[in-house]
């Protein structure tokens, strides 16, 4: 009857003369439709059909034709005299008499119910998972838009959680699908029941949930974190499954706007990275993500400032060197002297590039960082050299990660030598330039150490990632992020100074805390194994003052580059080696690229396969997944190119490289190393027959060494030249 009734069309004419417009005719389809007789309802109006849920905007259209006198169309809820509700679809048309005065109204109105339930299920089905109920993936990538477009008009916030379930296959093969099936329905229910109200909670398929954090005011991530602790807490009560107890544990990742993120796609894959760093770290955890160098702007950034519309004042400042240093002091914070000096850039006062920030915003804009970076170099040592600074205290310089590896320009060339000559020269290199051109800095870093210069890592600690990498840098001065020193002790602070105070203890690299403007940031920066000290506290940027005496920044001796093309070379000149077949090998080589999904963020991994033929679609999903978390992966190999896998590093190999020889996987963590090297032996046969000469080895010093031949190969992200002036 349902059906039926839905072909149905009823109509009916309404007394346009009179005050509610009361029925005149209606149709045997409307009475069939409605369950009202004519009897019932002729001299009342229409309205009698509404009721509480019809929806009142679908009745001030109708209420306004009526009144202006025109067509007018609407799809409404109404009910049929036994007060079931039915969807109706209405269309009005006026009926005029010969002077063009409305008189009377035709209706034509259809049960469309059918139809309805149809398009809300099409929609359920598009936008809702099935089995939980939840949203589902396209629902959350509409409402994340959504929350994003909302949170950059009204400054707002907003996080993105990335929820997977741990050792969720073992549930599912050991209790059954059709168990596994009714569990991802509970943990539905529990999300549902942590998350704020406003919160949207959805399934991103199989057992992936994700929850948006929408209209958080301030302090998203420890709002985040909350959120993402009582997600773990609460699914550690086990759920109920049929009568059945079932323990489930999560691994949580967490993303942020505007810190981590500006996009829906990046929110999506920085959680997503986020989760398994907190899965490798032993899971039934959380993990917030840390952007990789992502410039974070301070409140005092207020303006409109357009760096492309700045180019013919940036014109005008490097073709007449109108810039100037200043000097900011840093000190031996256990004899409070003065052992050096960060020179800083000045655009001319009064310029609208007058601030750094946007001095070189509207150079790379202009794409011409490394000659405004050179030009900041230059005016510095020009100003030092005139104030007699000599060597009684250190000079340190900046060099922003797009200048690294830039020859001197020829105009500068004199006055760099000089600098050697006369200057205790320290180069600041931003973590940025670590995490991004690992294979150029190494030959940079190798090129001033050998000119007497040392060189400096700066902004330590903004991204845990550069960790691993400060084997690499070797730093002879390690500037803390002024955020270390200045916000309150968090885990992933707890992370990066370990890591730091390792690596003082292992080179005798001096720790510098940036930032200090007070006596309790002082005490910070000591309580972080800080020896020397810059900020405020001390004095702020200014000219150089004259000096009679001092000392310098003291250095730590490095030792000789280890002889070895490549790894099994490096490791094979200093350890004994054995043979085996490779599949004896392949589970040394899995625990090792285990170790680093284990460590995460902090983790190198750099892997050599010979040929692209044994870099296998298993082998590609297993570095799918290490990339998603390490701070830098890469993979070597003829024919594997410059990036495998999106994300994994590589470079072209030839195939008469010795390299082509060799199957290496190197992990490198702030407190673990490890390495397994193999020669290949030349046997033919069944691929996991094949045998190799090799040696493992877990010795700091040893392991970089050999990390060393296959960094050093990265491709670079993009083409820089090198020459003997640096």
């Amino acid at each position: 009857m349902r059906s039926h009734r839905s072909e149905i069309a009823g109509v009916v004419m309404a007394d346009a003369t009179k005050p509610g417009f009361p029925l005149t005719y209606v149709s045997p389809g409307f009475e069939e439709m409605t369950g009202y007789s004519a009897a019932d309802v002729l001299g009342r109006s229409c309205a009698l059909l509404q009721g509480a849920e019809t929806d009142p905007r679908g009745i001030a259209v109708l209420r306004e034709a009526l009144r202006d006198g025109r067509e007018a169309y609407a799809t409404m809820l109404n009910y049929r005299a036994d007060g079931t509700p039915f969807w109706c679809e209405i269309a009005l048309a006026p009926q005029r008499d010969e002077g063009g005065r409305v008189v009377q109204y035709l209706g034509v109105q259809k049960d469309v119910t059918f139809r309805r339930q149809a398009e809300e299920r099409i929609h359920e089905l598009a936008y809702y998972d099935s089995l939980t109920g939840l949203a589902n993936r396209a629902t959350l990538h509409k409402e994340l838009h959504a929350a994003l477009a909302h949170a950059q008009r009204d400054t707002d916030e907003l996080a993105l959680l990335f929820i997977d379930l741990d050792d969720f296959k073992r549930i599912n093969d050991s209790l059954g699908h059709h168990t596994g099936d009714l569990l991802l329905k509970a943990v539905a229910d529990r999300l549902r029941d942590v998350v704020r109200p406003g919160d949207l909670v959805a399934r991103q398929g199989g057992d992936e949930f994700t929850v948006l954090l929408r209209k958080v005011p301030s302090d998203v991530s420890a709002v985040a974190s909350d959120v993402a602790g009582r997600i773990v807490t609460a699914l550690h009560e086990p759920l109920d499954v049929d009568g059945i107890p079932v323990d489930v544990r999560t691994s949580v990742g967490i993303s942020t706007y505007p810190r981590d993120a500006e996009t829906a796609e990046d929110l999506l894959r920085h959680a997503d990275a986020a989760m398994y760093v907190a899965k490798g770290g032993g899971k039934d955890g959380f993990h917030v993500y840390r952007s990789r160098g992502k410039t974070i702007e301070t409140a005092e950034r207020t303006d409109d400032f357009d760096p492309q519309a700045a180019h013919e004042e940036l014109d005008r400042i490097l073709a007449g060197r109108d810039l100037r240093a200043v000097f900011q002091p840093i000190v031996d914070i256990a004899g409070g002297s003065v052992v050096a000096y960060e020179a800083l850039a000045r655009g001319p006062e009064g310029s609208s590039l007058q601030r750094p920030d946007r001095l070189f915003e509207a150079a790379a804009a202009a794409g011409r960082t490394a000659e405004l970076d050179w030009l900041c170099r230059a005016v510095a040592i020009e100003a030092a050299l005139e104030a007699g600074l000599g060597r009684t205290a250190t000079l340190f310089l900046n060099c922003e990660p797009a200048a690294i590896g830039t020859p001197c320009p020829e105009p500068f060339r004199e006055l760099w030598t000089q600098a050697g000559e006369e200057l205790d020269l320290v180069l600041e290199i931003t973590e940025r330039a670590v995490t991004d051109r690992p294979a150029e800095l190494a030959q940079v870093i190798a090129e001033h150490r050998d000119h007497g210069r040392g060189v400096a890592l700066d902004d330590l600690g903004a991204d845990v990632r550069s960790l691993a990498l400060l084997p690499f840098v070797a730093p002879d001065v390690m500037k803390l992020d002024l955020s270390l020193v200045q916000d309150r002790p968090s885990t992933d602070q707890a992370a990066i100074v370990s890591a730091v105070a390792a690596e003082r203890e292992r080179t005798g690299a001096q720790i510098l805390a940036e930032g200090i403007e007070d006596e309790r940031h002082l005490a910070v920066a000591q309580a972080l194994g800080a020896t020397l000290g810059q900020g405020w506290f001390w004095g702020r940027p200014g000219p150089l003052p004259q000096r009679t005496g001092g000392t310098t920044v003291r250095r730590h001796a490095h030792p000789p580059r280890r002889p070895g093309r490549t790894p099994f070379e490096v490791v094979a000149a200093e350890r004994e080696t054995a043979r085996a077949t490779k599949r004896l090998l392949l589970p040394m080589s899995h625990h090792l690229e285990h170790r680093a999904l284990r460590i995460g963020e902090g983790a190198v991994i750099l892997s050599a396969f010979q040929d692209a033929k044994h870099f296998t679609p298993k082998t590609v999903r297993r570095y799918e997944t290490l990339v998603r978390g390490a701070s830098l992966v890469g993979a070597f190999g003829v024919g594997l190119g410059e990036e495998p896998v999106p994300g994994v590093r590589g470079a072209c190999i030839d195939a008469d490289d010795p390299l082509a020889g060799e199957w290496s996987v190197i992990v490198l963590g702030p407190h673990f190393a490890g390495a397994l090297v193999a020669q290949d032996l030349g046997d033919t046969g069944a691929d996991r027959e094949r045998r190799f000469e090799f040696a493992t080895v877990y010795d700091r010093d040893l392991v970089i060494a050999a990390a060393q031949t296959l960094l050093t190969r990265i491709t670079p992200v993009r083409s820089a030249l090198l020459d003997g002036v640096l």
